[in-house]
């Protein structure tokens, strides 16, 4: 029950990140690459380019 409960906990937690607690609530990731700030451009380009290196780090492993 310790893991549902903490697998329910987690999945709360990111839902909440997920969706805005109000639908007019501006999110950074709707707006285009001009309106973002430098930081907010470096921080996004830089998320991305670390997920496509975990893809592709486990993608050359054999799944066997």
């Amino acid at each position: 029950m310790m893991l549902l409960d903490a697998l329910r906990a987690a999945f709360a937690a990111w839902f909440e990140r997920a969706v805005p607690a109000e639908l007019s609530e501006p999110r950074w990731l709707e707006r285009s690459l001009t309106e973002l700030g430098a930081e907010e451009r470096r921080r996004s380009i830089r998320e991305v380019t670390l997920e496509q290196l975990g893809n592709a780090h486990w993608s050359c492993h054999t799944h066997f």
